[in-house]
């Protein structure tokens, strides 16, 4: 079992039944996108495709083959999983030159990675670190 304090806690007793089930339905009407979002995180239930979050975040502006051979991937199937990410939001896609970088779609989306464990590689920093910080830190 868990045994970690709760995240939150009510300040009083709780509302009788009817009643939270009430402020309940109306919490749910009011947060509108719940397929769209349940999609959008589906997507990170793919091993490949969480891997290759974790190296987009990690370097930001990789390009799609260096994630292939990280991860052990053929090309065109980095290529497909990058293209659900980026049609999903996830990431974007950034060319430069011939070639396409990836890098994260947004803060929300760096945080979750943090949350989940991903770390950067040395030399990248968030913008708002000062360099003597350690650059796998959070902010």
């Amino acid at each position: 079992m868990d045994r970690d304090p709760p995240v939150h806690v009510r300040s009083d007793d709780g509302a009788p039944t009817e009643e939270l089930v009430d402020e309940l339905r109306s919490l749910l009407a009011e947060t509108a996108g719940f397929e769209p979002l349940a999609q959008r995180m589906a997507l990170l239930s793919d091993p490949r495709r969480l891997q290759i979050l974790f190296c987009i975040h990690a370097h930001p502006g990789v390009r799609s083959s260096d994630v292939a051979r990280a991860i052990g991937a053929l090309d065109s199937t980095t290529s497909h999983a990058l293209a659900l990410l980026r049609d999903a939001g996830w990431v974007r896609a950034r060319r430069a030159g011939r070639e396409v970088r990836y890098e994260l779609a947004d803060g929300p989306v760096h945080e979750l990675l943090h949350d989940l464990g991903s770390a950067h590689l040395p030399g990248v920093h968030h913008p708002a670190e000062h360099a003597e910080e350690p650059p796998h830190g959070h902010r």
